[in-house]
């Protein structure tokens, strides 16, 4: 090596940041631009549970407002507020946080400037308890990202950048002197951000997957499932989140019901409980008997969530189910033939910038492993499920084809028998129920499939309606008769699975009075 390189003169390092290193933290950080409003759920989620570790309010007490305006969106908590004295610091600074992530959901210090993204304007507020100065913090996110473009080649430092966009100030506070709170404001939208940051509906669909809002009262599983939580390591936060427009509040909670959409509605059947051999992570799964993967995409899946936080969707699960289960490829669908969460001890696994997955370490790596036999199981579940159903599938195929054997014979015949015509009809009607049935929840493959038997059975009851003749009046009678009793029949069973039992106490008796029978 020359002895220039050994014994050369020190110089100084002075490192360059450009604006395009925020451009990366803010504009390119998320996958979905909605997911800025998930990270200031989750800074709020932070400054609750901190309020309620210090013994300031009660877990019960704690709540984010997201309140929908003309202009925007305000997401408003009542947790611990900042101090005065380090609240701009905080605010102002990049990939700085005082938050352990062992403790916390947020800790790297990004996702307050998330916002940058979505709107022309993002404004901070916020007060510390017990404090009187209120801090004020506004962001010219409009400019800002004018300044940051690829168009303007980030000429200007880091620091110049945010010093140019950014105003700060601080003034006494109207709010109550024992109170803490925090304000995020977006205003005026950009016309890229997403149709969540608008639309109540939306809004309350997203917020309802990824916080860690409460389960729905109807949510009859939920009770066991907080049970089984409170007996373990890894507990389920929860935060009460309200959306307010106007006048109108409605509180969110979690989207999960007893009942989810196939083709039709179908109900859980059970909740099963999986965990890890270390207690670093448990979670639910719902079971249903029929076949089919679920529609709803705010419930369909398996998600995991840290302090109660969803990370990512689906997806993380998905590709498990896809990829890591040996010799089953085709398992790769049945993800969404469950709804289910796995909740994970946040000290164990560490969710990556983005929170749509982990940083890949030995713990990721051994719970992915786990994660796997469980997926193996629900895969052999899901699969013995759908192969009953295609094993009803042929059993209806060939009582179709054996009835329309049997019609064949008849209906080539000079003079066949009334009452063997009569009976191929009502064959045709009983395989017809059977195949209505398992249309409700057919996936399209099988579905084509069921139509086509519908054919055959139509065509075979037109035949023998049309050998009939319908020239006797005692004939056309009983086929009449035939038809309703196979109506009633219809209809009684599938009031027993739509109505409760009071109403279908009612639909009974109401068909009873109409039909002067209750043999059905």
């Amino acid at each position: 090596m020359p002895d220039t390189l050994r014994t050369g003169r020190r110089l100084p390092i002075e490192p360059y940041f450009g604006g395009f290193i925020l451009e990366t933290l803010t504009l390119g950080m998320y996958g979905e631009s909605r997911n800025a409003i998930r990270e200031y759920l989750q800074n709020a989620f932070d400054a609750i549970m901190q309020a309620v570790k210090d013994g300031h309010i009660k877990g019960s007490e704690g709540k984010v407002r997201l309140i929908v305006t003309d202009d925007g969106l305000t997401i408003r908590d009542n947790g611990t507020g900042l101090r005065s004295r380090g609240a701009v610091d905080t605010l102002t600074s990049i990939g700085a946080s005082k938050k352990d992530y062992r403790k916390e959901a947020g800790f790297r210090g990004i996702g307050r400037l998330a916002g940058i993204a979505l709107c022309d304007k993002l404004t901070f507020r916020t007060k510390a308890r017990k404090e009187t100065t209120e801090t004020i913090v506004e962001i010219d996110a409009r400019n800002l990202r004018s300044e940051m473009s690829p168009a303007r080649g980030g000429h200007l430092p880091l620091d110049e950048l945010m010093t140019n966009n950014i105003k700060a100030s601080q003034i006494e506070s109207e709010e109550r002197e024992q109170d803490g709170f925090f304000e995020v404001i977006l205003q005026d939208f950009v016309d890229s951000a997403p149709l969540e940051c608008s639309d109540m509906r939306l809004l309350s669909e997203f917020v309802g997957q990824v916080a860690p809002v409460p389960y729905a009262k109807e949510f009859t599983f939920a009770e066991d499932i907080l049970r089984q939580s409170r007996k373990r390591k890894v507990s389920i936060d929860q935060v009460r989140v309200v959306l307010e427009e106007g006048d109108d509040k409605t509180e969110i909670f979690k989207p999960y019901r007893n009942s989810f959409a196939v083709k039709d509605s179908v109900e859980l059947n059970d909740v099963t409980y999986v965990e890890s051999n270390s207690d670093r992570w448990w979670g639910w799964v719902g079971h249903k008997t029929e076949p089919g993967a679920y529609k709803d995409d705010t419930t369909k899946g398996i998600r995991i969530r840290v302090r109660n936080l969803q990370i990512d969707g689906t997806q993380i699960i998905g590709r498990i189910f896809e990829n890591d289960i040996e010799g089953a490829t085709s398992y790769g669908r049945f993800n969404d033939w469950f709804v289910g969460e796995i909740f994970v001890d946040p000290t164990y696994l560490v969710p990556n910038a983005r929170r749509d997955h982990f940083e890949d370490d030995k713990n990721w790596r051994e719970m992915r492993k786990e994660l796997g036999k469980v997926c193996e199981t629900l895969g052999k579940e899901a699969y013995e499920i759908s192969r009953k159903n295609q094993h009803s599938l042929k059993k209806l195929a060939s009582d179709t084809k054996e009835l329309q054997d049997d019609g064949k014979k008849l209906f080539v015949a000079e003079d066949p028998s009334s009452d063997k015509l009569i009976e191929i009809s009502s064959r045709a009607n009983k395989i017809q129920r059977r195949v209505a049935r398992a249309l409700r929840n057919a996936d399209n493959e099988t579905t084509s499939q069921l139509r086509s038997i519908e054919n055959k059975l139509l065509d075979v009851k037109t035949a023998a309606v049309r050998k009939l003749g319908l020239t006797q009046a005692a004939d056309i009678d009983e086929v009449r008769q035939e038809a309703q009793d196979e109506l009633a029949s219809s209809l009684v069973e599938a009031f027993k699975e739509a109505l409760d039992s009071r109403c279908y106490g009612k639909a009974r008796k109401a068909m009873e009075d109409v039909l002067g029978r209750s043999d059905f």
